[in-house]
């Protein structure tokens, strides 16, 4: 029997608004980043690292389409940036190479977008949130 590795991404405060994420990793490497409008390659899902645009359009400022990278490296899961304009942080600190996540980690997906006097009217609070997701590891069995 092999093991596998999940990798859940549930929001935590202060998080633009998304739907829990079950990562199943394996030999290739999931991008995390906004889903791109009527792209079925790029849209979201429960079970995929595409980051959902909600209501009418809204997405995340600080997040990029293509804004991290996860893997399985063994048995421990790896982070990168993809060289991201508002960073990746794992428990508050900015990541600048390959990273290991561990159970509990908290990782954004950018940095909060702070409004100014230049902020347009209709770029709403949650537009200026990072993608704010605590972490979770989960070990299972697959086959025979």
């Amino acid at each position: 029997m092999a093991s596998t590795i999940s990798l859940h991404l549930s929001p935590a405060s202060g998080s633009f608004p998304f739907q829990p994420k079950q990562l199943k990793l394996g030999d290739k490497r999931v991008v995390l980043g906004i889903e791109i409008p009527n792209d079925p390659a790029h849209t979201s899902s429960s079970s995929n690292g595409w980051f959902a645009v909600v209501r009418t359009g809204i997405s995340p400022l600080p997040v990029s389409t293509s804004h991290a990278e996860v893997w399985l490296s063994g048995s421990k899961v790896y982070i990168r940036d993809t060289d991201s304009p508002f960073g990746t942080f794992v428990n508050g600190v900015k990541i600048t190479t390959d990273t290991l996540l561990r159970q509990g980690d908290v990782l954004s997906l950018g940095s909060p977008v702070q409004r100014n006097s230049q902020t347009p009217a209709y770029i709403t609070d949650d537009h200026l949130k990072p993608i704010i997701a605590k972490i979770a590891l989960v070990i299972g069995l697959s086959g025979w």
